[in-house]
């Protein structure tokens, strides 16, 4: 029974230890390799992402040409975000709006102040260049769309936020069917598809960047972790802005 148990003992240690030596091998391989690769040749970022902290989209002018945060700043804005109420703040009970609220704080925990002022780091001062005389003309008849699909509604007749610089009109607009001037980010009174919902709609933004460090737990929908699997397209915590277009 003794020679039996030793037996055994040995027969798990060698096999650990082969497996190990196996393990060291592939993993000085890799190494030697270099970064892993899909298939077709490109960098393989197949895994689980994680954004855990807070950054800026773009840097605001208080900060200049400051690329990071000092731990004083970042240790100060954390304490501004943990005020805010984010959803939580409710409108008169029972009115329309409070009805529309939807989600409460509780699905949108705050995240911590990122290190970097802004997630753009070109041009050095972190800031998104003018949009060109076309794109304001794309972005003003993406504009008269979305008021026209609004037209007919509640929040226009009321004069509410959502319609501003749009009217109201009973009828509905017969521009219904039109796609819009350009791909679609953000909601609209339409979804006849998938593409009529915002980014966040089709889980694609959501949780990533906001415009604030101190407005970012109303707006960044909290800790979120991305998903990649081949074939994907996939963006860094860090962007170069060039003029915009579209």
């Amino acid at each position: 029974m003794r020679d039996r148990f030793l037996n055994s003992v040995a027969t798990v240690a060698i096999t650990a230890a082969a497996i190990g030596a196996v393990v060291a091998v592939l993993g000085t391989q890799t190494s030697a390799q270099g970064p892993l690769k899909t298939a077709w040749g490109e960098p393989d970022l197949q895994g689980i992402w994680t954004v855990e902290y807070d950054t800026p989209f773009q840097r605001s002018p208080r900060f200049a040409n400051q690329e990071f945060f000092t731990e004083e700043q970042r240790a100060e804005f954390d304490r501004l975000r943990s005020q805010n109420r984010g959803r939580d703040e409710r409108a008169a009970r029972g009115s329309e709006t409070d009805v529309a609220g939807a989600y409460n704080d509780e699905f949108g925990a705050m995240k911590r102040t990122g290190k970097r002022t802004s997630a753009i780091i070109d041009p050095p001062n972190g800031r998104i260049p003018p949009i060109t005389p076309e794109a304001q003309k794309i972005a003003a008849a993406d504009r008269e769309l979305r008021l026209a699909l609004m037209q007919a509604t509640q929040t226009c007749k009321q004069g509410l936020p959502g319609c501003a610089g749009g009217k109201y009109d009973p009828t509905p607009t017969s521009r219904r069917n039109e796609l819009p001037a350009r791909y679609n980010t953000a909601r609209m009174n339409r979804h006849d598809g998938p593409e009529d919902g915002a980014l966040a709609d089709r889980c694609l933004t959501i949780g990533l960047l906001s415009s604030a460090p101190a407005t970012a737990a109303a707006a960044s929908g909290g800790s979120c972790r991305r998903r990649a699997a081949s074939p994907c397209t996939t963006t860094s915590g860090r962007a170069r802005a060039g003029s915009a277009t579209s």
